[in-house]
Formats: C-alpha cells, structure tokens, sequence
C-alpha cells in the first residue's frame, strides 16, 4: 500500500492546482492501491521533524511504498507509471521521449506560469510585480506557443494515447486558468479540456477539493 502525504490544508489561492493532485491521479490511472496521508499545511505540519525525515525540504508531495519514499512530484508519477506496466510507451527512444515531455512541463513551462501566479495571487498590487509582470506573460506566451505548434499535430504529448507526461503537462497547466494565456493557444486548451474529462481526474479533483474544504 503506498502512503501519499498531501495537503490537508492549504492557501485558498492553490486550492485545485497543488502537485499532490498529479500524484493522486496517476496513482488512480494506474490502479495501484493508496492511502492519503493529508498534513495540514496551514499550521506547519510538514516542517515537523517527523516529515523531514520523509520530505528532506519539507514540501508536498511525497510517497512511502511500504518502506521506499520518494518526493518531487513527476518523479512520483513515473514510479508509478513503472510499478504499474502503464502510462508509458515501450522502447528505449519512446521512453526518451516520455521523459523529454515531463521535464518539459517541470522546467519550461511551468516556471513562468508559476511566477505568474504567484505574482497575480501573492503579490498583485505591488510595484515590483507591476513592472516584471508584462515580461513574465511574454515568456509564458512563447512556452504556450510552442507546445500549441506541437499539440496541432497530435492529441497528447506522445501521439494518441494518454501517458504519464499528460499528467504532468496537465496539472501543470491548471496553473493558467483565469490568466487568459490558454484562450490564445487553442491547442492546448483543447488538449487540457480532454485530459481533464478523464474519470480518474474527476474523482481525484473532487476528493481533493472534498477535503480541503474540511
């Protein structure tokens, strides 16, 4: 049974768009048995020294599969994809690519949509944020351009089917809702849109939601 530590409290501003969410689906998409372990986020739970002995910086998410821990989020989804036979391709080259499309969605395109949101949720009205905020929309544009060319040609990250960096990339553009940047690339809206009808993503969004509500 794997433990996955999640949020059980959090900001209101990263309700819907906390990385436990992509843990917690790819466990479900590929059927392995879980347990969530929520840490209340809000008064510091995961900074006790208890947890650091788990999560050495202290962030969430992270997983215990019965004595194996692991952290970082997209490492977590590939475990699973592996432990499971599911969610990624066969062959070296295909493999490749798996892991070329989920470090894209960690270190391209998420960087400047997070800056972005932390500028419109945590510091919206600041001097500061006013005058960097045009050049982070630009960057986020171009990242938004580039995987739309991409996803003209194709219905997910690696052809037909859904796999692992979907989850990735997916989760890590929730980040933009309500930023307008989506509605300019049509591509990928209409790719988040299909990702997002899958069922497991469903039941995992509206538990998540469920319990931070609590």
């Amino acid at each position: 049974m794997i433990t996955v530590y999640v949020f059980g409290s959090a900001p209101s501003a990263v309700v819907n768009v906390t990385r436990d969410l992509r843990v917690v689906w790819a466990l479900e998409e590929c059927g392995l048995p879980y347990r969530l372990q929520p840490l209340d986020a809000l008064r510091g739970e995961h900074k006790q020294d208890a947890y650091t002995r788990v999560q050495p910086f202290r962030q969430l998410p992270s997983i215990d599969d019965d004595g194996f821990r692991l952290f970082e989020s997209a490492a977590i989804v590939l475990y699973a994809a592996e432990k499971s036979g599911r969610l990624l391709p066969d062959g070296v080259r295909a493999r490749a690519l798996a892991a070329q499309w989920t470090l894209a969605a960690v270190n391209t395109v998420e960087p400047p949509l997070i800056e972005l949101f932390t500028i419109d949720h945590f510091a919206a009205g600041s001097a500061w944020a006013a005058e960097r905020r045009p050049t982070v929309v630009e960057r986020a544009q171009a990242r938004l351009a580039a995987l739309d060319a991409e996803l003209a040609r194709r219905r997910y990250l690696l052809g037909d089917d859904f796999s692992a960096p979907d989850i990735i990339m997916t989760t890590v553009l929730r980040i933009a809702h309500g930023s307008g940047l989506l509605e300019a690339a049509p591509n990928v809206a209409g790719y988040v849109e299909r990702c997002e009808a899958r069922p497991a993503w469903k039941k995992v969004l509206a538990e998540h939601r469920q319990r931070l509500a609590a």
